[in-house]
């Protein structure tokens, strides 16, 4: 590779969807962009891996994380960021009517996508609670806003609840309570934990912000911006760990990478977890000893099981023709939550999901690619021994076939390809503390304005992604990114050449 230019006017240190939009910002601001990214693709969770079957041409693309995602719908949120910053015009966009399935001891509902539809569906299901499930769909689109932005009356009020509570103010009913909350799995906690107000955020998102796909996955997201950030003269190098955040004079002024030899810059983001970054990548970690303070008081999030298979046959025509599906054995979340503390799994819901619906023509031919998941303590499968592990993550993979047989019986036969991973093996790709993938857990007090700030306590040196605010999630992560580029052009409002040094 040719030589990379040593001064830059913005680093960012990792290429997760914060850091990718961070720096797509800058650099349609003019701003001279380096991106480093440790991995081989670039997008962190959004992003994508290849599997060949043995023996074979035939090869599977599996997307990480993305299930779906919302608010682009025109007017809403991610609509006008994505477009703002050119990425918008690089993807393409499937829209779906149902939100999900969710399947519990008593019921089997498709959820609709338009949140009036899903209100009348609730009704009819529970006609006896009829008056309180409309209030709640109402307070969570007064909490919504529409499209105006800010926070309504309706939104601060929820900043101290948890979606319990809120859900309690309405309508007292274990059945409503799991239904409303079936997408607890993809904020990390339970209802009774759960910050009302970010719960109400992502499912807003969706249900009146509109629930996508993008063709390709997060990879082609991740993509899209890194297009958006070389073509306006800023560089995204894969393959480039981050060793050191160096700082002169109390000030980060560039990073040290273990291969490439050092970059300066007048201002780095940090994309990498918070706890890393203060406590490892940051040279004089006492230098944000206020900043691991507010971090070393929040509880991590939650991890997650999970197992990727690409198939013989059409899984729809086989028995799982859903894009996404939840199976909750039991009505009691707690009880859930209580079983994954203890790595009961067996006791726990768990997800699984049809890619070829999400993203059609994306499998290869005659085949199909699923996904089945399960939320995780990252704690239990830490310090493990090697054979240990492989016993426990070989258990795992079987478990999550053994669920998939439910529903295509001969599922086991017809695997070509299957890849299981655990808390242990997010650390080893994200370098997240216990796997987290959210972050610090989002409870009434830990989410948003409560996690690490962005603009930290060393000068020069930005936070960016799931670990600051707003939070986790390809849209929390994105609009993180977003406003911390905001923060660098007022603190460094006025100097034209911030990388000359």
């Amino acid at each position: 590779m040719k030589n990379i230019d040593s001064n830059w006017d913005v680093i960012v240190v990792g290429s997760g969807l914060g850091g990718l939009s961070s720096a797509t910002r800058l650099a349609r601001a003019g701003l001279r962009v380096l991106v480093l990214e440790q991995h081989v693709f670039a997008g962190g969770y959004a992003h994508h891996f290849l599997r060949k079957v043995k023996g074979t041409d035939i090869v599977y693309d599996f997307d990480v994380a993305l299930h779906q995602t919302g608010n682009l719908r025109p007017g809403r949120s991610m609509h006008g960021i994505l477009s703002e910053l050119g990425v918008l015009e690089r993807i393409k966009l499937n829209e779906f009517d149902i939100a999900y399935r969710t399947k519990g001891p008593a019921h089997d509902l498709q959820i609709p996508a338009d949140a009036d539809a899903y209100a009348d569906l609730m009704c009819r299901e529970f006609p006896e609670h009829a008056g309180g499930i409309r209030d709640l769909f109402e307070t969570m689109r007064k909490i919504d806003g529409g499209d105006s932005g800010g926070l309504t009356p309706e939104a601060m009020a929820t900043m101290g609840l948890t979606l319990q509570e809120l859900i309690e103010q309405h309508v007292k009913d274990e059945r409503i309570t799991s239904i409303f909350s079936t997408l607890w799995g993809y904020i990390g906690l339970v209802p009774s934990q759960v910050s009302a107000f970010m719960y109400a955020m992502m499912w807003n998102s969706y249900h009146h912000g509109g629930c996508f796909y993008i063709q390709g996955g997060g990879q082609a997201l991740s993509d899209a911006f890194v297009s958006v950030i070389e073509d306006n003269h800023g560089k995204v190098l894969l393959n480039t760990e981050v060793s050191k955040i160096i700082t002169e004079g109390g000030r980060a002024v560039g990073v040290e990478t273990a291969k490439r030899g050092t970059f300066r810059a007048q201002a780095v983001i940090s994309n990498a977890a918070a706890p890393l970054t203060f406590d490892c990548l940051l040279d004089q970690p006492e230098l944000a000893a206020a900043d691991r303070a507010v971090g070393d008081a929040l509880p991590l999030a939650c991890s997650i099981h999970q197992a990727y298979l690409g198939i013989r046959g059409d899984a729809a025509k086989l028995g799982l023709a859903d894009r996404g599906a939840f199976f909750n054995p039991t009505y009691d979340l707690d009880a859930e939550w209580e079983a994954l503390e203890r790595g009961d799994y067996r006791s726990q819901g768990w997800l699984a999901g049809n890619h070829n619906i999400a993203d059609p023509g994306h499998e290869p031919p005659g085949r199909s690619v699923l996904h089945v998941a399960t939320m995780a303590d990252g704690r239990l499968w830490q310090d493990l021994d090697e054979q240990t592990y492989r016993e426990r993550k070989a258990e795992l993979e079987n478990y999550f076939i053994e669920r998939l047989s439910e529903l295509i019986p001969d599922v086991r036969e017809r695997i070509e390809v299957c890849e299981t991973g655990t808390p242990h093996t997010m650390n080893r790709y994200s370098w997240n503390p216990l796997g987290s993938i959210y972050g610090y857990a989002f409870t009434p007090t830990s989410h948003s304005v409560l996690r690490p700030q962005p603009r930290t306590s060393v000068p020069g040196l930005y936070l960016a992604g799931a670990w600051t605010f707003p939070g986790a999630g390809f849209t929390g992560t994105m609009i993180s990114g977003h406003n911390t580029a905001g923060l660098i052009f007022e603190d460094f409002e006025g100097r034209t050449a911030m990388g000359a040094q």
